[in-house]
Parts: C-alpha cells; structure tokens; sequence
C-alpha cells in the first residue's frame, strides 16, 4: 500500500488576479508562503517517506517548506507541471470568458474538447500527470509520499483515480494548498480525502 499527500501549492498574485498560469514560472504571494508554513505546521500526517514536486516555482517554494519540517530534500518533477494553457496564460478569466475568445467556451462546460492555442489538451495533461504519479508509486512501495503540484493537474489526478469523465472536472474544488489523500493498492485508487483546509485554521 502506498499513500500519497497530494497538495496544491500556496497563493501567488496571478491566483489572486484570477489569471491562467499553466507553466508561466510565478511565485507564491506573501499569503502563499504562509499557508505553505501552515500546512508545513498543521498538516494532519506525521511521517514522510519523500516529496515530489513540480518543478515550477509556485509548487517548488510551497514543498520546500513542507520538506523542512519533515526533513526531506524535495524531488522535482516535470510530470507534475500545471496543464500548459498557451496563449491563455496570464489573461484574466473575466477577459477570457467574456472576451470572445475562440475554443474557450469549451474550458467549463466541454474541457474533454477544448484545447488551448499553443497549449495542451486536458487529455495530454492527464496522462503526463499519471505517468508521473505511477511512477511515484512504483519507486514507494508501503511507503508515505508528499507530492506538491497545481489546482488543474490535482483534479485531473483526482479524475483518473476515481475514474469520472472529464466533463466533470470542474466540479472538483481545489484550494490554494488543498490537501488531497490517495491510498494505491496493488495499483487500485482510494480517495482518502479532497480539498482539505484545515490546517488553515489556524491562519
């Protein structure tokens, strides 16, 4: 059996300014910092074999915080990146939804059938983020697993472990440093927990 923490990373200004980010590289937002020191503080596991992470800043910042307090060196990976949402990234969502903007119709209400210009397709992004979680699990047999990655990224690994259609991935919620927990058994997914809060309580 082997479980995985998997947390979003914290705030960044782009999240505060309700703009796409996908692979642009920002940093977490004095906010960001503090609930990745609150879920570093207050997380309700206290033991960790290893942490991954995308490799972006965002994630990087908010696990290495995270690996201090469990005294682990954090683990990049590119797998784990955010969906790559092309000429979108960095547009705010009001500009984008009210915008006109072609394909975007389908981001909410068809994300199986959308498809960022110069981007990924939410499908493409799945079977990255999956590559990477297999292989996560593969080198942590019995062992307990931290893995920081981004909101879209987390409801797509969430989708394919309980095997819901992509049309329904937005009615996964997904918060700045959400705490998600997976349990693998010889390969089969149980979804412990989604989109805790609650250590930022103590905020």
């Amino acid at each position: 059996m082997t479980r995985i923490f998997l947390i979003r990373h914290g705030e960044t200004e782009w999240n505060k300014e309700n703009r796409l980010q996908g692979h642009s590289d920002t940093n977490l937002s004095p906010k960001g910092l503090s609930q990745a020191i609150a879920i570093a503080e207050h997380a309700p596991f206290k033991h960790a074999d290893a942490i991954y992470s995308s490799d972006l800043t965002r994630a990087m910042e908010t696990a290495k915080i995270i690996a201090e307090r469990f005294n682990l060196n954090v683990k990049p990976m590119i797998e784990l990146r955010e969906i790559n949402f092309g000429d979108w990234e960095g547009v705010p969502m009001r500009v984008l939804a009210y915008g006109n903007i072609k394909g975007f119709d389908k981001f909410f209400t068809a994300p199986e059938r959308c498809h960022p210009p110069h981007g990924e397709t939410f499908l493409e992004c799945q079977a990255r983020v999956m590559i990477g979680i297999r292989e996560i699990i593969a080198n942590h047999e019995n062992q307990e697993v931290i893995v920081v990655s981004h909101g879209t990224a987390i409801r797509l690994i969430l989708s394919a472990a309980l095997d819901i259609p992509l049309h329904k991935l937005w009615a996964i919620s997904q918060a700045n440093v959400a705490l998600n927990v997976l349990r693998v058994d010889d390969g089969e997914f149980t979804v412990e927990l989604v989109n805790s809060t609650a250590h930022l309580y103590h905020l």
